[in-house]
């Protein structure tokens, strides 16, 4: 953990940890996949003795990180060595336990057993009390190994810790800016001094033309191939950019024009660095200004090649950024200015490792360049867009949005707007607190809140390019590059089987990722190396080891897997079924056997590969099967349907059902439902058992016929035999009713209002049943009106008795009443 924070190496000293750390890696898996090494006693003896070593050196506080980090390592590898050693020993107990199993228990008392028997009970005895104390003691060693393994690793964090507390005068105190200049004075003149005694040198020995010839045609090589070369290669690939047509030539196009800014560039700063070194110009000082130099450079170059990759400022058709041309460019020249202060960096702290530059100088060439570095951060990021929120469409900045909800619109942002976002913020804060750390006097912790975050950066926009350039051949393949509708679903019914590539690499990338993250963040191979011991190792559930390790080897198997039968299951609907005589529900029915044949194996096959031996997982399964059944069992019982329904095929594909007075079509039987689309363009989910204990009226089962039936109705009084001629003339002229059977007329009855007929037809084909119904009765109306046949309608007679009751009452009369009188009743017929 000390690398992040050494003043005299810096960061730049996990370079090359970080090029090895996947050799080293595989080498700790391959020591641990050993078993039984030939003097496994001596292993144990000699792991006791490095151990009693170094609790002395610890004891005695004589250690240091890079020594500290070394016996960690080494106690790691003991660790693992031993832990083999005692499985190997339990792995030979086991048919040593077996015989002595097999001979039986010994004789009681007196009683005696055969020689040649007891003499064998007597050999197992002794070697299975050999191996039991092998695996004891190696057991309890590797125990000690673990326990001194914590101790270093405790004592290292502390030394972490400790660093990053450490306070020293502020960089800005008179009395260091003053020693920091003398110091940078020394260093100069002590570079000069080297460069003039060695001139002085071999001008007195008269090789001086004959040192300085071949670094002179090197820098000259070295200058041909960086520019000239480089360039004129360049300037042709952009120009093939320009014309490339699909994503595929232009992804191929982007991956040379990255190899030649990377790989022309750093050979030509091979060369010119080369001929430097072989001037014998500069001593030891000259050469740490030169490795620092060439790490710099190799920065450099590194963010110019990826940066005009990911922005390609010349060429927006090359370009992986969402930005258009000035802003592209902008952010490639501030990310180069930001990898220049970074690669300045390596170049001070590779100058520290020599006097006359001291401390003083370094501390005041960190505040500088984390000042300077923080303000780039802030170009950069916001240059190249990252953690912008995006206007919505038709939306000008100047709308009013404070009726939005915050919650709201922050849950509804996508996953890449988050990590932007998340990005943004880091890459601030850090801009902000290092150089204030700095000021304060904590170097190394300034440090610590700066390069990290930087170099952690560059890792993940290094492994998005990688996954972007996966995703665009992806689609490329899959031809996801059209705008019709058409086109596109057609590229995802190619895409299906590649789907998951995109993921896979992203997978991939993480777990790669991973250990150069925890490198960069102050972990160290040692730590590294346990954390994949214990990836390995694993724990145990009963019988069963299960390990983190294996949990991934099983998701890249199975998906592995998957992917090839979907793979395999494309080629098949393309290249073998579209040839063959097979209707599209059995199509259907034998993609989706290999579909579920493919994950069957693909599931057995990854578990195999973890080594997980499934007889020790039938008692387990056994006893869950009980009470997952009952929790289970529609589902399972609809799985099964739907087995049957993939066998037997009551329905199929493509088919006319009815459920339910319900009609649709078929459109996929899956696992657990069929799918139904009704004719109002609704999705009907049917479990599969239901369509197997039901009923279910298929219309298109053996074929497409079916029968059409038109009633129609005439007054009556009309010919009934001109009314079937009619009606037969009709039916016979429609393309879609079959000549055998032959269409007929039936007079089905004397209805309340009409004589009643019915045409009688088979259709060739039953989905056009409406159509051609519709057409049979256009057709009718017409000769009917040309022969004038009456179409009835209903008419009713309606005789309204005791209508004199209905009558509406008298109105009472207004007129003013007189004094009261009698009167006589009135006589007469209008007496009522």
């Amino acid at each position: 953990m000390q690398g992040v924070i050494q003043s005299n190496r810096g960061l730049w000293a996990l370079l090359p940890a970080v090029l090895l750390v996947l050799a080293i890696l595989l080498a700790a898996g391959a020591a641990h996949a050993q078993n039984g090494a030939p003097d496994q006693r001596g292993v144990i003896s000699s792991v006791a003795d490095e151990v009693a070593k170094i609790e002395a050196r610890l004891a005695n506080d004589t250690l240091d990180s890079t020594t500290s980090n070394e016996f960690r390592l080494k106690l790691e590898d003991r660790r693992l060595a031993l832990l083999d050693i005692a499985e190997d020993a339990k792995t030979r107990l086991a048919p040593l336990r077996e015989q002595q199993a097999a001979l039986g228990d010994p004789p009681e008392g007196d009683a005696t057993e055969p020689p040649e028997i007891a003499a064998r009970r007597a050999e197992l005895t002794e070697a299975i009390t050999d191996l039991e104390a092998l695996r004891k003691s190696a057991v309890q060693s590797a125990a000690q190994a673990r326990d001194l393994f914590d101790r270093l690793t405790a004592a290292e964090r502390e030394r972490f810790r400790a660093a990053l507390i450490e306070r020293t005068p502020s960089p800005l105190a008179p009395a260091r800016l003053t020693a920091a200049l003398s110091e940078y004075a020394a260093y100069a003149n002590a570079i000069a001094g080297e460069i003039r005694l060695r001139l002085l040198a071999q001008d007195a020995m008269g090789s001086l033309a004959e040192n300085l010839a071949l670094p002179g045609l090197l820098a000259i090589a070295g200058l041909i191939l960086g520019v000239f070369v480089r360039g004129w290669l360049v300037r042709r690939l952009d120009g093939m950019a320009s014309s490339a047509e699909g994503i595929v030539q232009r992804v191929l196009i982007g991956i040379s024009l990255t190899l030649a800014r990377l790989i022309l560039t750093t050979l030509a700063l091979v060369i010119l660095l080369g001929g430097a070194k072989e001037s014998g110009l500069f001593g030891p000082v000259g050469q740490s200004l030169l490795d620092g130099l060439a790490i710099c450079v190799a920065i450099i170059i590194g963010a110019y090649a990826f940066g005009s990759a990911y922005f390609s400022p010349p060429n927006a058709d090359m370009r992986i950024a969402s930005l258009d041309d000035e802003a592209a460019a902008s952010a490639r020249r501030w990310l180069i200015y930001l990898a220049a202060i970074v690669g300045l960096d390596a170049l001070v702290t590779s100058a520290a490792t020599t006097p006359p530059f001291g401390k003083d100088a370094l501390t005041v060439s960190n505040l500088a360049l984390l000042v300077v570095g923080g303000f780039l951060i802030w170009r950069f990021v916001r240059a190249a867009g990252i953690g912008a929120r995006p206007l919505p469409a038709n939306t000008s900045e100047t709308e009013d949005t404070e009726d939005e909800d915050p919650a709201e619109d922050a849950s509804s942002q996508p996953a890449s707007q988050a990590v932007g976002n998340a990005i943004r913020l880091i890459t601030s804060l850090s801009a902000v607190l290092a150089p204030l750390l700095a000021i304060f006097g904590f170097y190394a912790a300034s440090r610590y809140a700066f390069y990290p975050v930087m170099l952690s950066c560059a890792v993940i926009g290094f492994c998005y390019l990688l996954f972007a350039v996966a995703r665009a051949i992806v689609g490329a393949s899959a031809g996801q590059t059209g705008n019709s509708a058409a086109t596109s679903a057609a590229g995802e019914e190619r895409a299906a089987p590649l789907q998951l590539i995109p993921v896979m690499v992203g997978f991939l990338l993480a777990l790669a990722v991973l250990p150069v993250l925890a490198l960069i963040w102050g972990a160290d191979v040692a730590d590294l190396q346990t954390i994949f011991g214990h990836a390995i190792e694993g724990f145990s559930v009963g019988d069963v080891q299960i390990a983190p390790f294996d949990f991934v080897l099983f998701v890249i198997v199975f998906v592995i897997g998957y992917m090839v039968t979907r793979v395999l299951q494309g080629l098949i609907r393309r290249s073998v079924l579209p040839y063959t005589r097979l209707d599209s529900g059995l199509r259907s029915a034998i993609l989706a056997g290999i579909g579920y044949l493919g994950v069957f194996l693909s599931a057995l096959i990854a578990i195999s590969a973890t080594g997980i031996d499934l007889s020790n997982l039938a008692i387990v399964a056994g006893a869950l099967s009980v009470g997952i059944g009952f929790g289970l069992q529609n589902i399972v019982n609809n799985f099964v349907s739907g087995i049957i329904l993939l066998i037997e095929r009551p329905i199929k594909t493509g088919d006319w059902v009815e459920i339910g007075g319900v009609h649709g079509t078929v459109q996929k039987v899956n696992v657990r439902s069929t799918e139904i689309q009704t004719f109002d363009r609704s999705t009907m989910f049917v479990p599969n058992a239901d369509l197997i204990s039901g009923t279910v009226t298929n219309w298109t089962h053996g074929n497409a016929h079916g029968r059409l039936i038109v009633p129609v109705g005439v007054a009556y009084g009309s010919d009934a035999r001109q009314v079937e001629s009619v009606l037969l003339d009709v039916a016979r002229a429609h393309p879609m009713l079959l000549r055998r059977p032959a269409p007929y007329v039936v007079f089905a009855g004397f209805g309340a209002d009409s004589l009643d007929f019915e045409i009688r037809g088979v259709l060739s084909d039953v989905n056009w049943i409406l159509s051609v119904g519709s057409d049979l009765r256009y057709e009718i109306y017409a000769k009917f009106t040309e022969a004038g046949i009456e179409i009835p309608f209903a008419q009713r007679d309606i005789t309204i008795k005791n209508l004199g009751l209905l009558a509406p009452p008298t109105p009472p009369s207004h007129e003013p009443r007189g004094p009261a009188t009698s009167v006589p009743p009135a006589e007469g017929p209008d007496a009522d």
